[in-house]
Formats: C-alpha cells, structure tokens, sequence
C-alpha cells in the first residue's frame, strides 16, 4: 500500500455490539446494524487481470453474454423435423395431445415433468414429439415455438426469465411493430399479440422447456383458453389450472422397444437384441430404462456390430461400479457417457472435447469445421459420426447441438486433456467476424458476398446465428479481442436498424461503444454513437436523439486529435473525413443549438487538414459566422479578422517570465507586440483590444520578425493571476491559508477571471490558457493547506474543515469557469477531483459529494464513462459516510455498471460494497448480500486487497443476516487474515476494532 493510499485510508467505524441483524425483531435499522464499512475510495482500484486464451472451460463456461439467451425457435412438424425414434411413451404421448388439441375443452397448459428430478429421462423428447405432430396436424395456426429457459444451470444468472423472452418471442410469432424499450412494454405487447391471435381464431403453441420454477414461466402463460402451453420441469411445478405429467424411467419393455427400434433405424437388419433377449434386459436395467442412456447404449451397438449387448453389458456394469458415489440414475447415464466416448476416434473425441467451446447454444456444420480446423467435407463426416454415437444431436439442417448432460461431460473431458482452447477459439471467432462482415456488406446494400447472394439470405443466418454472434462477441471480449467483439457487434446493430427494431437497436449501438471504447477505435466507437443516435431519433425519442448527438459531436474531438498524431497521411485523411460525416450528421439534429461547438469542430478539422497539408476539402468546411460585420478590407477574405491574412510570425523562445507557468510553451507570458499600439480610447478599458466597437484603423501587415500576438487583455489577465500567488506568497503559511489572509489574492484571481471572455472564440482559447494554468495553481496552493492544518492537530484541523476549505472551493471555481471558458472539460475534471479528495480527507463530506458529482457530470458530457464511473463511486461513499442511505445506493447503483464496462473490477467492486454498505443500512440484508457476493469476487480478480477486506466485512454482516452464521464466519476470518498479512497501520487495526465490535473478536 503506497504512502498516499494509507494516509487517505479513514477509519472503519466501530459497530455497535453483536445482536439481531436487519429483519430480525422489531427494531429498526438503525439500532440493529453496524454502521457503514468504510472504503478508501481513491486508491487505485488494482489490476485487471485478463483471461488467457487457454482458460479451462468451466461448467459454468468461461464466457457468457451480458444476460441470458433466449432462443426461440419454430416448432417443425413431424415430417420437417429431424428423423428420431421415440417409442415406450405412448399413453403419455396421447394424454400430451389430447390437451394440445385446440377443440378439447379442457385447460390449455401441461406441465411435463421427472419423477425425484432425475435428467434425461425424455422431457425434452416427448415435448418435442408432440408439438411436432400438434403442427404436422394443423393445429395451430397462430404459430407454435419452443424456448429452452435453461432453468437448472449452475448459475442462476444464466436462468432465463420472462422479461429476456418477451422481445425474441414477439419476433418469431411474427410482430410487426417496434417492440418496447421496457420488459414491461414488450410484456403488453405480448399479451395483447396473443390475445388478438386468439380473436382471431388462430390459436398458439408455447413449448416452454427446462423451467426450474414458477417464477420462469408465470408472466409467459396465455391468458386465453384458444392457446396451448407444454412445460417441462425436472421437478413438479404448481402452476394454477395446469395438469401435471410426471415420467418416470420407461417400463422394462417400453425400454427394450426402445432399444429395438433404435438398432433397427441405425443398422437395418440386425437380429442381436431378439438372440440375446437376456443381455438386452440387462443392458436396459444397467441404464436404468432411461431413454437417454438407451440411446446411448444402442449407438454403440450399432457402430460395433460384433458387440452383443451381453458384452455392452459387463462393459456398462464395470463402468458404473466405478461411478457408486453417484445416485442410479446418474451413474447409470454417466456410464453410457463413458463408453461411448471411449470408443471415439482420436479425431472424432477431438471434436466431442472441442464443441462447448462454442459459446452458443448450437453450432453449424461449417462453424464446427473451423472449430476443429479440418476442411469441410472431414468435419461432416466426423460430425455425422457423432450424431450416430448420440453424443450430438441435429437440430436443423447443418446445425447441432449437445444435450447439456453431454456438453458437462465434455467440459470435463476437455479439461482434462488440456487441448489447445485457444487457438480453437480464436478460428471460431474468425469465422463469426467473416461471415457477420458479409452479412452486413448484404444488408448495406453492397451486392451478392461471398457467404450470401441475397438480404434474406444474410438475414435468415443473422437470425440462425443470432445467440451464437452474442454469445461470440462475450467471448472475444473476455479473451481481449474488442476488436473482434466490434466487428460482430455491427453486424448485430445493422440487423436491428435494417429491421427498425430501434430499443434492440439502441442497446446493441450502446454495447458497439463499449466495444469499440475498449479497442481503442475511435472511427468505431464514432459509428455506434452515430447508430445510437439514429435509434433514438427513429424511435421518437427526439429529446434523447438530440443529447446523442451532443455526445456524437464533442466525441469528434478525440478523432480530430488522432488525426492528428496520424503517422501516415492516409490515415489522418480518413480519420478526418469520418469526422466532418460525424460533425455533419450531429448538426442535422442539433442545429442551432450548438452552433458554437459545431463551429469549433469544423475549425480544429480545418486546422489539422492545414497542418498536415490536405487537400482544400477541409479547409473550409460549412459557414463560419463572422465575428463583426466585415469591413471593406476583410469582406472578400472568408474566416479573417483582424489578425491578418498572411502566415503567423515565428514563436520567441521562453523567457524567464515564463519558466514556472505550468502548461505554457513558447507563446511566453511576458509582454507581446501589440497588434497595433494601444491609443488612449483602448489602454484603460479591459477586455478591449482592435476589436473595440468604434472606427478601426486598417489592418496592417504581419511583421516578418514579431512574435505571435496575444491581446492585451490577456497580458494584463495574466499579471493578475500573477498577482494573485504573489499575494498569496508573501504571508507565513498560517496566514496565507487563513480566509482573511488569502482575501486579496482570492480578489486578483476573480479580477483575471473577469478579463477572459464568456463567449470566447475556440480559436482564441489558446490565448487565455496560460491564465488559466495560473489560477489552478493558484486554486492548488491554497488547497495546501488541508495537510498542514491536519499536521497541526485536531483543533486546526476542525478550522480547516468548518471555516477555511468552503473558501477554497470558491477559488477552485475561480480556476473551473476559467477552463470552462476555454472549453478544457478535462481540466475542469481535475480540479473538481482533487478539490473532493481533499474535501473527503478533511471529514467534510457534503463537499466530496457535491464536487464527485460535479466531476461525474462533466465526465459524462465529456463521454469519459470510466471517469463518470469512478466519480459516482466515490460520491456513493460519502453519501454513505454521510447516513445518506438512498442517496448512496443510488449513486453506486449508476457506477458500478460503468466501471464494469471500462472493465476495472477494483473500482466496479468498491462500488458493489458501497451498495452492499447501503442496503444493510436500509434493512435490505438480501440485497446486501447479493451486492457484497459481487463485490468480494470482482477485488479478489483484480488483487485489491484492501477492497476485499472491506467487501468481506460487509458480507459478513449480510451473511449474518441472512442467517447463514458459518458463512459470516468464515468472511471475517478471512478478512481479519488479509488485514494481518497486509499490516497496514491504519487497514489492520481498524479491522480488528470493527471485528471485536461485531463480536467476532475478543477484546
């Protein structure tokens, strides 16, 4: 911990003695909780660590979309859907259609679901049997989908709920409209599409497959009779005027007919089940008569025909032997896993290892190639051979999936084999980047590409592959390829607007800015905003519109100013020509508005192009408003004043005058040669120069030898900020730090701040800067004097903070209207930040607030969202220092997005324990913890020790709220083991205080 970080830790405050958490009794929050752990909230936030590309995939996979994925997909009919023998399930299967029939009178909703919650006993299966032949008959006019809500993952993040199936649903049941921005919009929307449906006489199927709760499912339920809804659940849902199913394993013979139907498919002919009736009983009963493991097994008879099922038999029995720490069910389909696998060809179990890689939830045959780095023709035979072992499954023409039973035991697999991930993904993500290139080519109106000859060509693959391109850019992004995650990202945008679908638009656009932010690709992050703005004003949201093309606009700084570090001059040109369609494009919205800014982009475009000698496309680029009414020496001069025509004289090397102005080059600060001399209706009057209002005296000619010209009013603003440090130098420091003290230097710096002009030209505002380089140092030397007041002990330091720091704000504003005059929104930044930190190290919280938040509003204008991000959070916590419960939620709630998205995990969890702080406050221990969870996780990622103790803290007070007494346990322990290690001496002992206070510790 750096000498800075310790001097600004503030103590933890104790917390009252140990007793009933928030909820527990009636006493409020107030006399039940511990007071806030508080958080150094300016040291840095860490490191970030990024994930190697040759990351293990986990269970829980090591990339995933920012939300869930909902993929909604028709429902073909039997003679469309993929070939696929389903036997033994024939009473449930009439009892399935029987409900399904839109003329049966009965409920319209039938749950599906296992007996003890065992998996693959044929949920999936038989929903999938029956809402194809619901459709093969004609039932269902209205349309019929089917939508995985993957409700046992690990994860319960990755559960997917009501409000991220609204939007996709609405699409594939054919809306034609724009859906909502909100869930609850697009939730309207739906129930009034299906209610019109069913007005219509055209009734709907909802195949709502691997629901884990009622939560899931209870906002997608039709509420008119006409639609039909199949559920199916690995344990029984009690759903109001649903009828349940429950499985069970197939009967002994359902499971033999199985077993002989499926041989029969794969190897017609064979004569081994009916020879060896025994043997095939076994091999069903060691399977459990699950169809899973059934189908398993069989496509091993199948691939070896000299295999009796005797044989199959030992083998599975060995297997399972090995397995007895699992329950029969599980031992019995983990068994049939391992022998079909072992009977793979090197290549095929490659494949088998490789496809979770694919972060989607399917993979096509010409993805899966690239995947394993074979040509296509070997990637369809081997795909096909693994089709045959059941160990994939097809699910469309050229797309695949893996049973998620399966896709958990080839994570393991590929665990433990150690095969190359990286260079797997990287092909992967290769051939996304390609062919989403090509499809936006065809959707921009460029011709036939190679990939795709037509827009619905392009189309149809951006919706087959739509979770597979989400899923795709999440996983670029994890592996440091923002690049790659931009290009994908585009082609998504492109989708949307070619769709006029504007809320998913928006959102995609805003996600691109992420992406290209963190790429560094200035051009790209332009295109999103652009595509930003235009989703908004599509959407009539004109206001909103308009503030994205402010933001559009200023942004145009930063690539004016990469085109001007461009090495090459092609690049420069390029970057240039983005700029003014951008400048262009902003000004259409903003108009009159902000025609100053748009004024100041046009001219720095014009600058730059000067600079490195470009063409004259640049050089005048859109009207220029005259600063006074042309004269008859300027009027056929386009953009000149009073400054002449004629190019600049050369600078004069600094003089001594100059050497200690901080931001200053070889312009100097001393004396300049007056454009003309000063006559006597000018040299008393500040502020004037040759551009007074009376008769002006012709312009002269440039001197060859003068040095560039400054006006007077800023040399005379330039020795009264002088003035003003000089002033301030001239007491001891006990008095210069005194408001009495500092009173006339504080005047000296208002008077220079008067002279700089409030509508101060953009080409003027380098003129003024070294005034304003003075008044922030100004500003700082006054600031100064926090430390020592604290250094002087308590008394000093209470006059400081109640009498002498308000003053100093005021001449920080001083030093803020100056650089906002100039248009520096980065240096106004600065000064406001250390303005808070020296407010928050001085107690003086309502201050730290005021000015992070200043500093947050600036950043956001400035579109510095990781600036933003760290200034809410920082402003979070003083609200909380300040008992300012709501407030300080509130703040940290906005920030800890944005600190995720510039990707700095420290910072993003300070933020969490601030809002874990917070919501313990409010008697929200639920929140709380799941905030605390959060934050623990992300200082642990980033090494922020420090931030770790502090989320560890909270988390145990939540943990101990929550009734989970170990856990809270456990979290102190390895908090106060941290502190120890660490052996701060303001982190470790204040620790210990909030530990014995907490009664964790003795004292």
């Amino acid at each position: 911990m750096s000498e800075r970080e310790a001097a600004e830790g503030p103590p933890i405050p104790p917390a009252p003695p140990a007793g009933p958490g928030p909820g527990a009794g009636s006493a409020g929050a107030d006399s039940a909780a511990p007071g806030p752990v508080r958080l150094d909230a300016f040291a840095p936030g860490g490191r970030v660590y990024q994930a190697a590309r040759d990351l293990y995939v986990s269970e829980g996979h090591h990339v995933r979309p920012a939300g869930p994925l909902a993929v909604v997909e028709p429902v073909l009919p039997t003679d469309e859907a993929a070939a696929e023998v389903f036997v033994g399930r024939g009473t449930e299967r009439r009892e399935v259609l029987a409900v399904l029939d839109p003329a049966h009178g009965a409920t319209g909703m039938i749950v599906a679901s296992s007996v003890a919650g065992l998996a693959g006993i044929g949920k999936t299966a038989l929903a999938r049997s029956c809402a194809a032949e619901a459709v093969g008959r004609g039932w269902y006019a209205g349309g019929a989908v089917f939508v995985d809500l993957n409700g046992y993952a690990r994860d319960p993040a990755d559960q997917v709920m009501p409000e991220h199936v609204f939007a996709p649903m609405l699409h594939a049941l054919g809306f034609r409209g724009r859906p909502a921005d909100s869930p609850a919009g697009q939730a309207a929307q739906y129930h009034r599409m299906l209610a019109d449906l069913a007005a219509e006489g055209r009734p709907v199927l909802l195949v709502l497959d691997n629901a884990s709760s009622t939560a899931q499912i209870a906002d997608l339920m039709p509420r008119s009779r006409a639609h039909r809804t199949l559920i199916t659940s690995r344990h029984t849902l009690v759903t109001r005027g649903s009828r349940t199913l429950e499985l069970g394993a197939l009967s002994p013979a359902g499971a033999r007919a199985l077993v002989e139907e499926q041989l029969e498919f794969l190897s017609p002919g064979g004569t081994r089940t009916r020879q060896d009736a025994t043997g095939t009983e076994r091999l069903c009963r060691l399977c459990g008569h699950l169809p899973l493991a059934l189908h398993i097994a069989t496509a091993l008879l199948a691939r070896d025909p000299d295999l009796t099922p005797s044989e199959l038999a030992d083998e599975l029995a060995r297997a399972r032997h090995k397995l007895d720490v699992l329950d029969d069910g599980e031992r019995a389909v983990r068994a049939a896993f391992e022998l079909s696998y072992r009977r793979l060809t090197p290549q095929q179990a490659r494949m088998f290892r490789l496809l979770p890689v694919n972060p989607g939830p399917h993979i096509a045959t010409d993805a899966v190639a690239r995947l394993v780095d074979l040509p296509d023709d070997r990637a369809v035979g081997l795909i096909r051979e693994l089709a045959r072992a059941h160990v994939v499954e097809r699910v469309g023409n050229g797309v695949w999936r893996q049973h998620d039973l399966m896709r958990a035991y080839a994570i393991e697999l590929l665990g433990r084999h150690g095969d190359n991930q990286g260079a797997a993904s990287n092909r992967l993500i290769e051939h996304y980047i390609s062919l989403a290139a090509d499809a936006m080519s065809a959707l921009h109106g460029e011709g036939p590409t190679p990939s795709f000859a037509t827009v619905e060509a392009a189309l149809a693959w951006c919706d087959r592959e739509h979770p597979n391109l989400q899923a795709a850019t999440s996983m670029a992004a994890t592996f440091g390829d923002d690049d790659g995650a931009l290009r994908i990202q585009e082609t998504l945008v492109a989708v949307y607007a070619h769709r006029g679908q504007t809320a998913e638009w928006e959102a995609a656009a805003r996600t691109a800015v992420r992406f290209a932010r963190e790429a560094k690709d200035h051009p790209g992050r332009s295109r999103a905003l652009h595509q930003v703005m235009v989703a908004l004003e599509r959407g009539g949201r004109q206001d909103e519109a308009m503030e994205a093309a402010g933001v559009l606009l200023r942004f145009q700084q930063v690539v004016i100013e990469a085109a001007s570090l461009a090495e090459h001059p092609l690049d420069c040109q390029r970057l240039l020509q983005h700029a003014v369609a951008a400048v262009a494009e902003s000004g259409r919205l903003l108009g009159e508005r902000e025609d100053r800014l748009l004024h100041t982009r046009r001219t720095d475009i014009a600058r730059v192009a000067n600079a490195r000698h470009l063409d004259e496309t640049f050089r005048e680029i859109g009207p220029r408003a005259p600063r006074r009414p042309a004269g008859p020496d300027t009027e056929d001069i386009p953009g000149e004043d009073c400054r002449g025509t004629g190019p600049r004289a050369p600078r004069h090397p600094a003089g001594p005058d100059t050497e200690d102005i901080p931001g200053e080059d070889c312009r100097g600060t001393g004396p300049r040669a007056p454009r003309h001399p000063a006559g006597p209706d000018t040299e008393d009057i500040p502020g004037e120069d040759c551009r007074g209002t009376g008769p002006r005296p012709p312009r002269r000619p440039p001197e060859p030898a003068a040095e560039e010209e400054v006006p007077d009013v800023a040399l005379e603003a330039t020795r009264w900020a002088r003035e003003a440090l000089e002033r301030l130098s001239e007491h001891s420091p006990g008095v210069a730090h005194s408001v009495a003290g500092a009173a006339p230097a504080q005047m000296a710096a208002r008077r220079a701040l008067s002279l700089i002009p409030e509508d101060l030209r953009p080409e003027d505002a380098d003129d003024w800067r070294g005034v304003c380089a003075l008044l922030a140092r100004f500003a700082a030397a006054r600031l100064a004097g926090g430390p020592m007041s604290r250094d002087a002990g308590r008394l000093a330091q209470r006059d400081w903070s109640w009498g002498v720091l308000p003053h100093v704000a005021s001449t920080y504003e001083i030093a803020v209207q100056a650089y906002r005059r100039v248009n520096d929104a980065a240096a106004q930044v600065r000064l406001y930040t250390d303005l808070a930190e020296e407010s928050f190290q001085s107690g003086a919280y309502p201050l730290a607030a005021k000015y992070r938040l200043a500093a947050a509003g600036i950043a956001e204008a400035m579109g510095d969202e990781e600036g933003q991000g760290e200034a809410l959070s920082a402003a979070a916590h003083a609200h909380l220092l300040l008992a300012n419960h709501e407030e300080a939620a509130r703040f940290a709630e906005r920030a800890f997005p944005l600190l995720t998205a510039a990707k700095r995990p420290g910072p993003a969890g300070r933020a969490l324990t601030t809002l874990a702080n917070a919501h313990y406050s409010l008697n929200l221990p639920a929140r709380a913890l799941s905030a605390a969870l959060g934050a623990e996780a992300l200082t642990a990622s980033a090494g922020d020790l420090p931030g770790r103790t502090a989320a560890l803290l909270v988390l145990g007070l939540a943990q101990r709220a929550t009734d989970r007494a170990k856990d809270s346990s456990a979290s102190w322990r390895t908090a106060l083991h941290i502190a120890r290690t660490l052996d701060d001496p303001y982190l470790t002992p204040s620790t210990e205080s909030f530990l014995k206070s907490v009664g964790h510790l003795r004292g």
